[in-house]
């Protein structure tokens, strides 16, 4: 903060200074927010940055988040933000800019890509042809994915708890007691873990 006095000069010299101005502290817009990272969740994602190395001279008062696509923006105080209504299976980025009182800085690198998701749904249509001391379980993938591709299924026996794992449908199981009535299930298993029975 700085304060002023002026002085007026003639021929004969300088006179005496005037009283001080009035406080003023120069200011500018903040720096660019940096180490801006993503962290998807189930239709959301955690952002994450670095404040501006410099506020400019004025106190930040304030965050704009912005996500792609869709230009949408959301206004936080401080670092993390959860910014929700993400649609799973969507990719998207964000950037980062800080405000004082003068104005808004410029914008941040993007931040890394994420794509939210969630667990895949149940599959359904779910049958069973028996074997000689197995059987092959036919299934329809779940409607949803969740957002993340289903890598792979497990079908589990009951009673015996035996399982076996494929990438779809047909899925033979084997081992199984010939003259023992069986059931199945099925679960689907995609980057975020595994969803329900069928």
């Amino acid at each position: 903060a700085y304060t002023f006095t002026v002085k007026a000069t003639n021929a004969v010299g300088t006179g005496p200074a005037s009283a001080p101005s009035h406080p003023v502290t120069p200011a500018t817009v903040p720096g660019r927010p940096t180490g801006v990272t993503a962290t998807a969740g189930n239709a959301q994602a955690t952002v994450s940055f670095t404040p501006p190395t410099s506020d400019g001279g004025s106190p930040i008062t304030s965050y704009t988040v912005t996500f792609y696509p869709g230009a949408i923006t959301q206004t936080v105080t401080a670092s993390p933000i959860t910014v929700t209504g993400l649609t799973n299976g969507r990719t998207y980025i964000f950037t980062v800019k800080a405000t004082n009182a003068v104005g808004t800085g410029p914008t941040s690198t993007p931040s890394n890509p994420v794509r939210p998701a969630t667990l895949p749904g149940a599959p359904t249509g779910v049958t069973a042809t028996a074997g000689n001391a197995r059987a092959v379980l036919n299934f329809t993938p779940p409607a949803s994915n969740g957002g993340s591709p289903i890598s792979s299924y497990t079908v589990t026996s009951s009673p015996g708890g035996i399982t076996k794992t494929g990438r779809a449908s047909p899925i033979t199981v084997t081992g199984l007691t010939n003259g023992t009535a069986y059931t199945f299930t099925v679960k689907a298993t995609n980057a975020v873990g595994t969803g329900p029975a069928s």
